[in-house]
């Protein structure tokens, strides 16, 4: 007889689908903590941009793998996997079910799949050099590096599964080609001999996957309200304040929030221009995560809470 699994509960969708609402509201029903998986909530001090929960959402349930290091620090998805693990077993051990939350579909899946990563180490000297170049000049050389991996030609399924495959174990989502900290990481682990084969090891955990995803209309209209209300919230002074601690290249790097008010702070635009700038580019990375999500056949699609709990109730996730 096959051995059952510890449960997890994973609730996942594009940005401002209302993930971290839902998470809160059912881990209190089941007796639950939290695991962010998200790729910029990990830093310190970006809390309004990143949409972090706030102290008093913290206090009702604890969150795991939020303010992990500063934001001048390196993070990556060799990092998160482990951390995320451990934070899994701790809560399983403690008798609480597991939610693991969040829109960073690389981070969520190398734990629901069980990615097997290696653990390719930076290389000062080569990335003080890389550093010095533009992300165009990377992606030529990442590119040439990619194209002298002879395993590659040996990989099967169509040109566009293998693309899909490298960048993934790669360590960062396709389509950020002008990323140049992640383009860095990807040329350090080519460069290092990195085995772009995808691999899987077995599943940790009996995964419950839940899925948010609002109409397009009331999607784009969340994502603007939020935004205003960010900007309100203090969101530009919030990276007028890391930039005397950050590089503005590295802020730039974190995208969308980061990357447009940085650059209305060093006049490339107005506060007007640089919202409805930032607006379209949130749109379009929301598209960018449901093209990912919906290819997916496990996730269990939900408009409501009630949905959710009666799943879970029916899939005996919750721990006795």
């Amino acid at each position: 007889m096959k051995e059952k699994l510890p449960n997890l509960i994973t609730i996942l969708g594009p940005t401002a689908s209302g993930k971290s609402s839902l998470g809160i509201e059912l881990a209190l029903k089941f007796n639950g903590e939290i695991i962010s998986a998200d790729s910029r909530q990990v830093y310190r001090k970006m809390n309004i941009g990143t949409g972090k929960v706030t102290k008093e959402e913290q206090n009702m349930i604890k969150h795991h793998l939020l303010d992990v290091v500063g934001p001048n620090e390196n993070f990556s998805l060799a990092h998160f996997q482990p951390l995320a693990f451990a934070a899994i077993d701790d809560i399983l051990n403690r008798n609480k079910l597991p939610f693991l939350v969040g829109g960073t579909a690389l981070y969520i899946y190398s734990v629901i799949d069980n990615y097997n990563l290696s653990n390719v180490g930076a290389n000062a000297a080569r990335r003080k050099e890389l550093e010095k170049l533009s992300a165009d000049e990377l992606s030529v050389i990442a590119s040439a590096a990619l194209a002298k991996r002879s395993n590659l030609n040996n990989m099967p399924g169509s040109d566009d599964q293998i693309a899909t495959v490298s960048l993934a174990e790669l360590g960062f989502p396709r389509n950020d080609t002008k990323n140049p900290r992640r383009l860095i990481r990807a040329i350090e682990k080519l460069e290092a001999g990195f085995n772009l084969e995808s691999k899987k090891n077995p599943p940790k955990y009996e995964n419950l996957i839940f899925g948010i995803n609002p109409p397009k209309e009331e999607l784009i209209e969340k994502i603007d309200k939020r935004v205003d209300q960010r900007i309100e919230q203090g969101m530009i002074e919030e990276v007028s304040k890391l930039r005397k601690i950050v590089p503005d290249e590295k802020l730039i790097s974190f995208g969308l929030e980061y990357k447009f008010i940085t650059e209305h702070l060093q006049g490339k635009n107005s506060k007007q221009e640089m919202t409805r700038l930032l607006k379209n580019a949130i749109h379009s990375f929301s598209k960018r995560q449901m093209t990912w999500f919906k290819k997916d056949k496990r996730i269990i699609w939900i408009e409501n809470s009630s949905q959710a709990e009666e799943t879970i109730k029916k899939s005996r996730a919750i721990l006795l």
